[in-house]
C-alpha cells in the first residue's frame, strides 16, 4: 500500500511539473490557444498604408499594389476569395474600413512624383492625378458594383479619413479645384452617395470655408472633424475672423444639413497641426493629440467624447495615475457604450501594462487591473474584453491571450499561445481570433481554443 502510494505521489509530481512546462507553450488541453490556418506568404511590400479589418465570414487586407479578401467561414481557412488591382501605375490610396452591407469602398489614382509623398509641396502638372477614383466592390466575390470620380487639387495623396461608409450610406470628401482655391471662395465637398448603387445623396453643409479632416456615419448623425480658419487647401478660413482650430461637426443623415458645430476645446483652441481622429462614432469620441516628446516617449492628448447636442463631455488624458496610453497604436483602445477601455504601459524593470475602464460621462476611471505581462492589443466583445499579451517585459513575442469581464476588470479565462501571433491588433470572429500580419508576412493568421 506505501508503495502504491509512493507511486502516485511520484506522478504526481512529475505531472505538476510536465504540466508547469507544457501549459506556457499551449500544450495543454483546455489552456492553449491553437493555429487553424493562415493564409498564404504575403508579397514583399514596405508595410506603409496596410489596412485590415473583417466583414461578415471576410477578412480584407488593403494595401498600395491590391485589395484581396479571404474566406473565414466555416471550412474557408483563410483561403484568396477575390482580388482588385488598380489599372496600369495606378495605386490603392484610400480604404473604408468599416464597410455595412457587404459594400466594401476602395480609392485608387496616381500619385505625383513631384508631390513629396504628401510633404505638402505643390506638384508638378502632368505627374500625377491624385487620388481621383472611388470605387464600390461586393466584399463577398469582389464584383464592381459602382465607381464616382472624385475631384482633386493636385497628384497628392490624402491622409486617411476622406473614405467612409455605414449604414446605406457612402461619403466621399472632394477636394477644391485649383481654381476654387485660388478663389478662396469654396471648401471641399462632403458628399454621400447610396451605398449599393452609388447614386448621389446630398451634399452636406460645410460651415463656412471649413475643410473636413474626417467624417464617420453614425446611425443618427454624420460626425466630422473639421479644419477651419486656416490658409491651406484643405483648412481654407471659416469667414469668422477667428484663430484657426480643429472643431466638432454633425450633420443630419438625411440630407446633409448642419446639426452643430463645435471647438473640440472650448478653453484652448486646437491647433490645425494637432492629430485629432474619430476613435468612435456611436458614442462619438475623438482622439486628440496635441504634441507628441521624442525624448520620453510621452504623447500629451486625451480622448473627448461628444454628446449627440454637441456638448463635449469631459477628457480622458492619454497619460495619468494609471500610466501612458499609445494613442498611434492600434488596438490600444476601445470603446463600447458608456465606457472606454485602455491599455496604458507603465515602466518598472520593463514595460508593464494596465487595463483601464474610464467612464465616458465622468471621465473618471471605473475599474484598474494592473497586469501580469505587456499588452500587446485588445478587443471587446459583449460583457469581455479580450487582451493579446507579451511574454515577459523583455520580449516582444505574443504568446498571450486573458479575457476579462468588462464590467468589473474581473480575469475569466487565459491560454497560452503555442505558435506567438504576429501582431497585437485582431479581431474576434466566432470562436476564433483573426490577427493581422506586418509588412511582407501572411495577410492574416486565425487562433482557436483547445
Amino acid at each position: 500500500m506505501k508503495t502504491v502510494t509512493a507511486i502516485g505521489l511520484v506522478l504526481g509530481v512529475v505531472g505538476s511539473i510536465t504540466a508547469a512546462f507544457l501549459s506556457p507553450e499551449g500544450y495543454l488541453p483546455g489552456d492553449a490557444m491553437v493555429r487553424t490556418w493562415a493564409t498564404a506568404k504575403d508579397r514583399p511590400g514596405d508595410g506603409k498604408g496596410n489596412r485590415s479589418w473583417v466583414v461578415g465570414d471576410v477578412a480584407v487586407r488593403s494595401r498600395f499594389d491590391a485589395v484581396t479578401g479571404f474566406g473565414i467561414g466555416e471550412g474557408q481557412d483563410g483561403k484568396r476569395l477575390w482580388e482588385f488591382v488598380p489599372p496600369g501605375r495606378a495605386q490603392i490610396c484610400g480604404s473604408a474600413r468599416r464597410a455595412d452591407e457587404g459594400v466594401l469602398l476602395v480609392a485608387y489614382g496616381t500619385e505625383s512624383s513631384a508631390a513629396g509623398g504628401g510633404s505638402g509641396k505643390p506638384a508638378a502638372p502632368g505627374k500625377g492625378k491624385g487620388c481621383s477614383t472611388v470605387l464600390a466592390l461586393d466584399v463577398k466575390d469582389g464584383r464592381e458594383l459602382w465607381r464616382v470620380p472624385r475631384t482633386v487639387s493636385d497628384g497628392r495623396f490624402p491622409g486617411d479619413g476622406f473614405l467612409v461608409a455605414g449604414g446605406d450610406l457612402a461619403m466621399v470628401d472632394h477636394e477644391r479645384t485649383e481654381q476654387e482655391r485660388r478663389a478662396g471662395v469654396s471648401n471641399g465637398l462632403l458628399r454621400a452617395h447610396d451605398l449599393r448603387t452609388g447614386k448621389a445623396r446630398w451634399t452636406a453643409a460645410v460651415p463656412g470655408t471649413c475643410g473636413v479632416r474626417e467624417a464617420s456615419v453614425g446611425k443618427e448623425q454624420i460626425y466630422a472633424v473639421l479644419g477651419c480658419g486656416g490658409q491651406d487647401t484643405d483648412d481654407a478660413g471659416s469667414g469668422t475672423g477667428e484663430d484657426p482650430e480643429m472643431m466638432a461637426a454633425a450633420f443630419d443623415r438625411g440630407t446633409g444639413a448642419l446639426k452643430w458645430n463645435v471647438p473640440i476645446d472650448a478653453r484652448r483652441p486646437v491647433a490645425l497641426e494637432a492629430g485629432v481622429g474619430i476613435e468612435s462614432t456611436d458614442p462619438f469620441v475623438l482622439r486628440v493629440v496635441r504634441s507628441e516628446s521624442g525624448n520620453s516617449g510621452e504623447t500629451v492628448g486625451a480622448y473627448v467624447p461628444f454628446g449627440k447636442d454637441g456638448r463635449p463631455g469631459p477628457g480622458i488624458e492619454f497619460t495619468g495615475d494609471y500610466g501612458q496610453i499609445d494613442a498611434a497604436e492600434k488596438g490600444q483602445v476601445a470603446v463600447v457604450g458608456e465606457r472606454l477601455y485602455a491599455l496604458p504601459w507603465i515602466w518598472s524593470k520593463g514595460r508593464n501594462s494596465r487595463l483601464v475602464a474610464f467612464d465616458l460621462k465622468t471621465g473618471e476611471e471605473v475599474w484598474n487591473n494592473e497586469l501580469d505581462e505587456p499588452a500587446a492589443g485588445l478587443a471587446v466583445r459583449g460583457d469581455r474584453i479580450t487582451v493579446l499579451c507579451e511574454w515577459s517585459t523583455q520580449a516582444s513575442a505574443i504568446t498571450d491571450l486573458v479575457v476579462y469581464d468588462a464590467g468589473d476588470g474581473e480575469e475569466l479565462d487565459e491560454r497560452h499561445l503555442r505558435d506567438p501571433a504576429p501582431s497585437g491588433y485582431f479581431f474576434e470572429h466566432g470562436e476564433q481570433i483573426i490577427v493581422p500580419g506586418t509588412g511582407g508576412d501572411r495577410a492574416f493568421t486565425a487562433f482557436k481554443r483547445w
